[in-house]
């Protein structure tokens, strides 16, 4: 079952043709299900990942090192079905996070991001462990010039150019669960990556500008066209 699952979501990353609604006997039962399947995507195409994507939603999945790009550049709207654009920050690990350790890493830098998620199935996922199975949703991590790691305080997302004021946010619990998430998984090293997506704050993506401001950080912009 879980295979044929995994196989369709292979097919849908691979030609863009997205996966139907799945039938009681494919259904999957459970976020244990979901998180294999995405394991199984991953091995069916052969895809090595450059570290952890997690969300305040509780999602989690692999984040891949294509789905990474610079700010300022235009993407097609059409490339994210069923897009959503979030607040993120992107931490690269100045330490290794192992099974066994205790502590937070340190970090070797922090990226203004823009999350911009998608999904694979047709008409977007029926629960959280078919989100799970489409590596969370991934879609495209937008990042900024990264600084020296310091959690900034307040972030705002804008569409267009409207001005939008910045709100408090709390990023801190969200990056420790990460971390926990990552020894859970057996570890990560020096240089890959955690995204932390503020998805409490998505907005649906539509034709336009798209930017996230974070204070004392920077900004990350993507172009929907």
């Amino acid at each position: 079952m879980m295979g044929s699952v995994a196989a369709a979501l292979a097919e849908a990353w691979e030609t863009g043709q997205p996966v139907a609604p799945l039938g009681a006997e494919l259904a999957l039962t459970g976020m244990a299900a979901g998180e294999a399947v995405a394991g199984a995507v991953l091995e069916k195409l052969a895809l090595e990942p450059c570290g952890i994507r997690v969300t305040q939603s509780g999602l989690v999945g692999a984040m891949l090192p294509g789905r990474i790009m610079a700010s300022g550049k235009p993407l097609p709207l059409a490339a994210l079905p069923h897009g959503r654009a979030a607040p993120a920050l992107l931490a690269v690990l100045a330490e290794a996070i192992t099974p066994e350790g205790t502590a937070l890493p340190a970090l070797a830098r922090l990226h203004p991001a823009l999350d911009l998620a998608a999904s694979r199935w047709r008409d977007g996922p029926a629960n959280a462990w078919e989100a799970a199975a489409d590596f969370a949703g991934l879609g495209y991590v937008v990042i900024g010039k990264g600084k020296p790691a310091a959690w900034p305080a307040n972030c705002a997302l804008a569409l267009g150019v409207a001005r939008v004021r910045a709100q408090p946010v709390a990023v801190q619990a969200l990056f420790e669960a990460a971390v926990e998430v990552a020894r859970e998984a057996g570890g990560l090293p020096v240089g890959a990556v955690l995204v932390l997506v503020l998805d409490g704050r998505a907005v649906p993506a539509a034709l336009g500008d798209v930017t996230v401001r974070w204070t004392g950080l920077g900004t990350a912009h993507a172009a929907l066209r």
